[in-house]
Formats: C-alpha cells, structure tokens, sequence
C-alpha cells in the first residue's frame, strides 16, 4: 500500500504518541483495523539514544506501508522536549529517521526549518508540522494567531500545531476562538494538569491533530489514544463518519 494521503482540511485526526521504542513496535504490530490512530507520532528525543535504530525504522516502515503515516518528532529542550544537541546533529536524525517516515514536526524557533521541509517534501505524501508550546501560559489571541500564522507560512502547506497550558476559563477562550479565526490546517491543544475535556472539544471542534498517548502521557493532561479514539467517536460526527467508511473500506 502507498503512503496513506489523509485530508487536511477535513479533521480531526487521532495521534498515537510512541515515548519510547517499545510503544512504536506495539503500533506497527497492531492489525490496521484494530489501531485507535489514524498516525504516530514516534517521539524520538524521548527515546534511549535519542535516534531511530534498525528496529525502529523497520517499525515506521511497516507502520507506513499499512497506510498510517509516521510522524518523526526530535523536541528540542527549549520547547519542551529533551534534545539539547545542535541543529546540526537534530538535522542528521531527521534526515535518517525520514527515509521510513513521512511526516515531521519541528519547532517554529528551530533554525532547521527550511532543512527539515526539504526532507518532508521529498518523501511520498510527505507532510510538515511546524510547532509552537507554551509549558507556562496561553498567550493573549493576537500573538496566538501571528504564531499560527508563522507556522502556516514556513513551508507551502505547512501545519501548525499551537499547545498551551490552560489555566483559566479565558484561557480555554482563547483556544476556541483561535481555532474560530484559523480553522484551516491548524492543531489546536490545550494543556492542563488533568483531563478536562478540552482535547477532545477543541478536536471535535476542527483542531486538525488530536494527541494521546500509547504508553504513558508525554505531555500534561494527555489521555490515551484508544480513551481519545472512543471520546471522539461520540463528540465529533465527522470522525466517526470517516472511521465507519474507514472499516468498511478494510473489511
């Protein structure tokens, strides 16, 4: 099977987030029908070594050719992720990591931008996520949407991920009328302490991306990705019409 074309402007998709090795085998092993994801997210500065071994990319390649798309995130320690190396060396593992993946997320700040898209638009269906995260606030709705908007324009249909820490009802405000204002090809996360709902509102609302996680959050407030896969099911019509013709398609 090709790599898996998703349509980006009929969210929202379900992230399954691998934290270490172990959790992006277990995605691959799944039968397609039987996984709560639509992609992975194969966060690679999470895991031992920091880079993709022989397994592991035999377990995106293996991911891809079942039609789920890899998505190859190396999170720098400046946006909350443990990758404190330079640019250059994050360049390097990228590159080795997108000969199995087809998709990437890197940083709005990171000075790679441009060398990490080249990659992403020479692989087949291959797709860019450009990332903002904010561990300490939500930013007030005008420096929110120039971050989107600078995440839009780094790379020709480019993604933009927007994550804050939610901490007030102006706060979770902010997020929906973000997603309002920016509703093409835009993920939209809010993050709390726990689990308030509000992943799962702001994906059922049209946030592109919806994260959860396989083995363990990797981010505050992150539920499972088969605890997201069924919320959804139930908030967002869209999504459920899409995995119904999805299983049918498979059957």
């Amino acid at each position: 099977m090709p790599p898996a074309m998703l349509d980006l402007d009929r969210g929202p998709y379900v992230v399954g987030v691998a934290g270490r090795a172990e959790a992006l085998e277990a995605c691959a092993a799944l039968a397609p029908a039987a996984r709560p994801f639509d992609l992975v997210e194969a966060r690679v500065d999470l895991f031992s070594g920091q880079r993709l071994d022989d397994a592991d990319l035999d377990a995106c390649a293996r991911l891809e050719a079942a039609g789920t798309p890899v998505l190859i995130t190396i999170r720098s320690d400046r946006q909350g992720g443990r990758f404190a190396a330079g640019d250059a060396e994050r360049l390097a593992r990228f590159r080795a990591a997108l000969a199995a993946a087809s998709w990437a997320d890197v940083e709005d700040d990171a000075g790679i931008v441009d060398e990490v898209a080249a990659l992403v638009g020479a692989r087949p269906a291959g797709q860019l996520v450009v990332s903002h995260h904010d561990f300490a606030a939500t930013p007030p709705l005008d420096l929110l949407l120039a971050v989107v908007d600078r995440c839009h324009a780094a790379a020709p249909g480019a993604v933009s991920k927007i994550a804050t820490a939610v901490k007030s009802a102006d706060d979770r405000t902010a997020l929906r009328t973000l997603l309002a204002r920016r509703p093409q090809r835009t993920a939209v996360i809010g993050m709390g302490a726990v689990d308030d709902g509000l992943r799962v509102e702001l994906a059922a609302a049209g946030s592109l991306l919806a994260y959860g996680f396989i083995a363990g959050a990797t981010a505050p407030g992150q539920i499972s990705a088969e605890v997201l896969h069924a919320r959804l099911l139930a908030a967002s019509p869209p999504y459920a019409t899409r995995q119904r013709r999805s299983a049918t398609t498979s059957v």
